[in-house]
Formats: structure tokens, sequence, C-alpha cells
């Protein structure tokens, strides 16, 4: 056996939608439903009908659509199995589910591009999924920026998790 050589600089420091710094939080309780058109995925950006305050994933934000937050705290939610009974790990919800969304604070996120520090955080309007993009650049087509939202922290050289918060 031989002694340890190497050490890690960066240890793993959660999972999509953990909230990780104490510090002023602002969420709210809603039910979601996408209506089955795409997985409501933990840590992905949400918008919700101002009519019916339900929420769905992606959207963009516009007349009778608001922002409604990322989709937060993964270890809240059961875990109903699958076709087989198994439960297999997973980070979606069903329809028609109470979920906590993420209007100011600092969460956890799987980015689909890589990010520095202050980058602000964008997301596709159809699927939710977040990536960055250079402070003052406009959202690439088919996303939207996410209202007053950085990345915080911990910069990824590519597709991989960061941190970022939200100020709203």
């Amino acid at each position: 056996m031989s002694f340890q050589s190497t050490v890690n600089v960066n240890l793993a420091f959660g999972v999509p939608g953990e909230l990780i710094q104490d510090g002023p939080q602002r969420a709210e309780s809603l039910i979601v439903n996408s209506a089955g058109a795409n997985p409501n995925t933990i840590g992905h950006a949400y918008t919700k009908n101002n009519a019916t305050n339900i929420a769905s994933v992606g959207g963009a934000i516009a007349a009778g659509r608001v922002f409604a937050g990322i989709l937060a705290n993964p270890k809240v939610y059961a875990s109903y199995g699958n076709a087989t009974g198994t439960l297999a790990p997973t980070l979606n919800v069903p329809d028609n589910a109470q979920g906590e969304f993420l209007t100011m604070g600092t969460v956890v996120v799987q980015l689909t591009t890589a990010a520095n520090i202050g980058d602000q955080v964008c997301y596709d309007t159809a699927t939710g999924a977040l990536s960055a993009v250079a402070p003052g650049a406009a959202a690439p087509a088919g996303s939207a920026l996410v209202p007053n939202a950085v990345v915080y922290r911990y910069p990824t050289s590519g597709a991989g998790l960061a941190a970022i918060r939200l100020t709203n």
C-alpha cells in the first residue's frame, strides 16, 4: 500500500437543486404540470401561468406567463419507482406534484455550457435546461435569460455542476 500522492482541489459540493449557501432565500410552493411534454427536472427553470398558478418546465416569459423559479430541494420528493417497481434514482418529479421553486438564493445546477463566475444564466424555453452566457450577452435562440441570476463561486470549463445565485 502506498501513501496518498494527490489531493483533489475541488470537492463535490452537491446535486442539482440543492441549496448551498446560508443566506436570504425565497421559494414558492407550486403544483408542477408540464403535461408530459418534457420531464419536470429538478434544477431546471420553470415559468407559471399567472391565472392558474401552475408551473411548467421552460416556457417564455410573456403576457400571462411569469418566471416561477428553479425547481429545488431534491431530497423532499418521493420516488414512486418505475414500471418494473424498482426505485431507480431520478431528478424528475411527476406531473401534478407539489414542487419548491427557488426565486432567491444560491443553488447547485447542471449547466449545459462552460461558465465563469458572473456569467448570466439562461434556460432553454422548451426543456428548462440551464446554460450560461457572458455578462451583457443576449440569450441564444430558443433560450431566455433567468431574471437576476448569475454563476456564483464555482466556474466550470465545460458542461457540469455549478452554483447560481438568484437575487429576485
